[in-house]
């Protein structure tokens, strides 16, 4: 053997059948960026699942619903709960009651629209008022100043979102005759 021969039998080359090194990397990368995707992809399903868990309706309530879900009308009856808050115990219930029976009667899309409603509205915090929660999870504090971000909103739809939920909370919560009393209102004349 000369020493050119030795040389190259010491000096490691491509065996037959071993990948191409420029392919090995390409094929690394493409791997990390697909772990990286389903990780992704992991995760944000793992948030989506957590957020939609949790929405147990009372056993009065169960059943009853005509047109919002578990999660919406439980969203609605926490924005009630604080817009009504000072009237009776039972008035955001009721008014979350009223609300779904009205808008059982309404046109499929505004019950679209206020589905989509409630669902950004529950799910905003984060964005609107540092809170790391959704809106129904919050202390009630915290749930005023998600309120009043949307109420004081520069953008027209989060105005329009919020002046929608206070609408259905005072339509539902102030028909009641528990509430006009609270409010010293006998009702109309002559009735």
């Amino acid at each position: 053997m000369t020493e050119l021969d030795h040389g190259a039998a010491s000096a490691p080359g491509p065996r037959p059948g071993d990948p191409d090194p420029a392919a090995l990397h390409l094929r690394r990368r493409t791997l990390l960026r697909r772990a990286l995707a389903g990780a992704a992809v992991v995760g944000l399903g793992g948030l989506t699942v957590t957020q939609g868990l949790g929405y147990d309706l009372a056993a009065d309530v169960r059943g009853g619903l005509q047109a919002l879900s578990a999660k919406e009308f439980l969203v609605l009856e926490a924005a009630c709960r604080r817009i009504l808050d000072g009237l009776d115990e039972a008035a955001p219930r009721a008014a979350a009651l009223w609300a779904d029976g009205y808008l059982a009667r309404q046109a499929p899309w505004v019950r679209s629209d206020v589905r989509l409603l409630l669902h950004a509205f529950e799910h905003t915090p984060p964005v609107l008022s540092g809170s790391l929660s959704r809106f129904t999870r919050l202390a009630p504090d915290r749930q005023d100043a998600h309120l009043n971000a949307w109420r004081l909103s520069g953008l027209t739809p989060l105005k329009q979102g919020f002046a929608a939920l206070k609408g259905l909370a005072f339509m539902g919560g102030y028909r009641r005759a528990a509430a006009l009393r609270a409010i010293g209102y006998d009702g109309p004349a002559g009735a």
